[in-house]
């Protein structure tokens, strides 16, 4: 009585009688509602119109209307966790009580006592009895067990002994063993049809390659199996294509979880408002996560670009050292004019090549005799030093820096984009994209699958293994698909410093999965329980570590780049006009020498 605050009691006695227990009743505590069964009235308001969490019901089983109340609790299915049943009968038969309860539909979590005075006894002793049925729907039998004596004196009541050992343990305890009963268990296969004998079906359910294929429901049919012995019962299975039809309550798994045509969902399924009206989560199963992946462009982690040797200096920085270069060529020239009045004089263009190559760092065969001309010859050497440290250091900070990201961040910019996406065909991600009401998703549909998508539809549903394939060989395109399945291919086919260079776009929020039942679910304890005990023993660890493949790892500067030829183009491209212009050059020089020439003569 103490965790019971309300009691509905149910009788058809006298008066005096009524106001002796009302008042032994009050003395608890406890809000009693009583209702005469000989007034013919119907009690289906008070028995189920109400929010009590918990109910007590005590009824005297040999009234008029007694066995017809028993007919609709076990029609609206009362014999449950929230109703506890006390029910007295002043005829002490086993066989009445076998009789009124053969067919009721009595589950596992029924609290249900049957009460019967002995009568070889000169005090007033009652027998109790525990009544309950593991699952009548599942092929399960009724079961009495006898509980306790208790014999009362006055007001007081104390147990005189103990009959079965049921006081040493909760009544869950005692009913945990389902041993010969066939739950209902459904199932989701879509790398087989379904039209596949189900000894095939169950066989590569056992199996543990290709991860890829049916990962949730492969998890969930192996992590199940410890649950099936602990329960000791034998599984039936039921195999649908799909999780849901509608993307929340309609059709599939979670349909006959619903329409309870099964008793538990071999897979896990995402906790959604929708799907609270009707179901409820037991425990936590996996981690879930849609991501939309893709790699960045090409990067220095990846190999040098075409005109990664331009790019450290601005256009604006190259012209303004150029015209350094070239002012300080004309300055060594007036400077070797007036050292060398008797010498040889270098012409302008030599002038300018010294202070090229000392721009270069490539030093100077010539340099000026007079201390300002030196010391205008260090500056030069100083500067040029210092734009060459300062080139160096962008280029290695570059090759051994972060890769460049992208500037796609979320999902309605990469619906707006131009880059191709393709899509995981899981059923789950398929229903997701097709079907949600999200402005940013229902945007991505219509750009990229729907209307606005000029691709084919066998290159935008893509199996796993040939959309992360592609997502390592092209550049700009867009792969959705799960981790759990994309991440295994990922580490397959990528090397280290690759999987850095990935971007990842959430498709949805990343959430648990867990293992749900329907809310009247008679076994939702007993399964929580057992999945408790199997989280803390590490069984069901196990099995996740090895099918979920949710976390990548990143070492980006655990590689070499390979700087070929085709990286240098820009620098061939400047030899090229260089060796053009110096041959020009050589040509206006040879036609300006014979032009002198002619004239002496």
């Amino acid at each position: 009585m103490a965790k019971i605050n309300h009691v509905l009691i149910l009788h058809c006695w006298s008066g005096e009688s009524l106001a002796h227990f009302a008042l032994l009743a009050n003395t608890r505590n406890v809000f009693t509602q009583f209702e005469d069964l000989s007034t013919r009235t119907p009690l289906e308001v008070q028995l189920l119109s109400h929010n009590v969490l918990k109910l007590g019901v005590f009824m005297d089983s040999n009234c008029g209307q007694s066995e017809s109340i028993l007919e609709v609790a076990s029609q609206k299915k009362l014999f449950s966790h929230r109703y506890h049943w006390l029910i007295y009968d002043r005829q002490p038969s086993v066989s009445r009580m076998e009789t009124l309860f053969r067919e009721a539909q009595l589950f596992v979590d029924a609290d249900v006592t049957y009460a019967q005075p002995s009568l070889s006894s000169s005090l007033f002793t009652v027998t109790l009895y525990d009544v309950y049925n593991k699952g009548r729907q599942l092929g399960g039998k009724l079961n009495i067990t006898v509980d306790q004596e208790i014999v009362c004196q006055g007001v007081e009541c104390r147990v005189q002994r103990y009959l079965s050992d049921l006081h040493a343990r909760a009544r869950l305890q005692h009913r945990k063993a389902l041993t010969g009963l066939i739950m209902r268990a459904t199932a989701a296969v879509n790398s087989l049809p379904l039209n596949t004998s189900q000894e095939k079906i169950l066989a590569f359910m056992e199996t543990r390659d290709q991860i890829h294929l049916d990962t949730y429901a492969r998890l969930g049919y192996q992590s199940r199996q410890p649950l099936r012995e602990m329960l000791d019962c034998s599984f039936e299975y039921i195999f649908r294509d799909r999780w849901t039809d509608d993307g929340n309550v309609t059709g599939g798994m979670i349909g006959d979880l619903i329409t309870e045509a099964a008793d538990l969902s071999i897979a896990p399924f995402i906790y959604s408002f929708e799907r609270a009206l009707f179901i409820k989560p037991l425990t936590k199963f996996s981690i879930f996560r849609d991501v939309c992946m893709f790699r960045n462009p090409r990067s220095v982690s990846a190999g040098l670009s075409a005109t990664e040797f331009l790019q450290p200096f601005s256009a604006g920085v190259w012209l303004t050292f150029g015209l350094l270069l070239i002012v300080a060529g004309c300055m060594l020239w007036a400077t070797f004019r007036m050292e060398r009045v008797s010498e040889w004089k270098p012409s302008l263009l030599t002038s300018c090549l010294i202070s090229f190559g000392a721009g270069c760092i490539q030093g100077a065969w010539m340099t000026p005799r007079s201390t300002g001309g030196r010391m205008a010859f260090y500056a030069l050497m100083l500067t040029s030093f210092l734009m060459y440290n300062y080139y160096t250091s962008i280029v290695v900070s570059k090759l051994l820096g972060q890769p460049a990201k992208s500037s796609i961040r979320t999902l309605q910019q990469l619906a707006d984009s131009s880059l191709e996406v393709a899509i995981e065909p899981t059923p789950y991600t398929k229903v997701y994209v097709t079907t949600s009401d999200q402005p940013d998703v229902h945007s991505l549909y219509l750009n990229k699958v729907a209307a606005g998508s000029r691709q084919s539809p066998d290159r935008i549903w893509m199996q796993t293994e040939a959309g992360v394939k592609r997502v390592r060989d092209s550049e700009g395109f867009v792969y959705i698909a799960g981790v759990a399945t994309a991440y295994e291919f990922v580490r397959k086919y990528f090397l280290p410093h690759q999987i850095c260079e990935l971007n990842e776009i959430p498709l949805r929020d990343a959430s648990h999965t867990h293992s749900v039942v329907l809310k009247s679910c008679p076994y939702a304890e007993l399964f929580r329980l057992n999945e408790l005990r199997m989280q803390e023993t590490g069984i069901h660890f196990k099995h996740e570590r090895y099918w979920m493949r949710t976390k990548l790892h990143c070492y980006q500067h655990n590689h070499s780049v390979a700087v070929g030829l085709e990286y240098a183009t820009p620098l061939f491209i400047l030899l090229l006009g260089s060796i053009l212009l110096c041959v020009g050059v050589l040509g206006l020089e040879l036609l300006w020498h014979r032009h002198r020439h002619r004239h002496r003569h």
